[in-house]
């Protein structure tokens, strides 16, 4: 198949659509290009020409009345991690490609994790509540280390394997491994079976949640789990809200089972901005909240773009896709 024969559709926001147009369009010169700058469609009135022949969509979200003027998609390509939201609209007849961005975004993912971390033992934000004070306090209460501490991380995907690495190499931690698949990780110390959630949470100093959303995987931790957790310890939930019992992940904050969370997921679709206003997790003072961003950093669109021309020449090739999503 050729490139020329192809017609691809690019969708989310305008600025982004305009850079994975640049960078696609320069390695595939010959391609034909619909630029669709809509992150979350709402009516049909913005429909581009030449949607009818749309082959491909890389989109962060699937269009439900831009999908149904296609006559014949065959792949669509999600321009992000998760694609749960995209299962949940149905929108993917079972005879089209499905696949996801997955490993694109587990450096900058892996970093923020570890700053965190270090935003919680090293009392960052009451350090900046005294600068704003002009206060000179160095009775901050004592600080903790990072250094032979235990990390436990459910999930050793792309995401959980590079936040293993950097925790292991840059501050030789103690690294538990919580996977149904995975058996063996060259920077964990041990990796327990789906069975032995328990030992995980009461071993670990800082849970890191890196799971997908499935069935299996909504509502694992929970008030029994979070209760099971040493009072020191602090959670990081990067993957989805779902994961995490709301009601009880409240609790054990205002309650102080934990010592402290960090989320930069919440409970809905991924793509809308769903942390309401008034929602008191806001004022919890020992949540860190970050608004799903952590990310989009300057290499986001270049990651996922080269992704996406890497797997258009195995498409174009007949070659199985990267990152293809089997199970729907």
């Amino acid at each position: 198949m050729k490139e020329e024969e192809l017609t691809v559709l690019i969708g989310g926001l305008g600025f982004m659509v305009e850079e994975y147009v640049q960078r696609v369009q320069s390695r595939f010169p010959k391609l034909n290009i619909v630029p669709y700058p809509i992150l979350a469609e709402t009516d049909g009135s913005r429909i581009p020409e030449g949607i009818e022949d749309v082959d491909i969509i890389a989109s962060f979200n699937a269009y439900p009345f831009a999908m149904q003027k296609i006559k014949n998609l065959q792949w669509f390509q999600i321009l992000m991690t998760g694609y749960d939201h995209i299962l949940r609209t149905k929108l993917i007849p079972p005879e089209v490609f499905l696949t996801s961005s997955a490993g694109a975004v587990s450096i900058p993912v892996a970093e923020a994790v570890l700053g965190y971390l270090l935003f919680f033992v090293k009392k960052f934000k009451a350090s900046l509540e005294n600068q704003k004070l002009h206060k000179m306090d160095r009775m901050l209460g004592q600080m903790r280390e990072l250094h032979d501490r235990t990390i436990g991380i459910l999930g050793l995907g792309h995401l959980g394997k590079e936040i293993a690495k950097k925790a292991k190499l840059g501050f030789e931690m103690r690294v538990l491994g919580y996977d149904a698949f995975v058996t063996s990780f060259e920077y964990a110390d041990e990796i327990y079976p789906p069975d032995k959630l328990d030992q995980v949470l009461a071993s670990s100093d800082f849970l890191i949640i890196t799971l997908p959303h499935t069935p299996e995987t909504e509502g694992l931790i929970g008030r029994r789990e979070l209760k099971l957790m040493k009072p020191t310890s602090y959670l990081v939930n990067i993957a989805r809200g779902e994961i995490l019992d709301k009601a009880a992940f409240t609790q054990a904050l205002k309650e102080r089972w934990i010592a402290g969370a960090a989320i930069d997921v919440f409970w809905g679709d991924p793509t809308e901005n769903i942390l309401h206003e008034g929602d008191e997790l806001w004022d919890l003072d020992n949540l860190f909240i970050t608004a799903h961003n952590v990310t989009g950093t300057d290499r986001y669109i270049m990651r996922t773009a080269a992704l996406f021309c890497d797997n258009l020449e195995r498409f174009m090739d007949r070659k199985e896709l990267i990152n293809l999503v089997r199970e729907r």
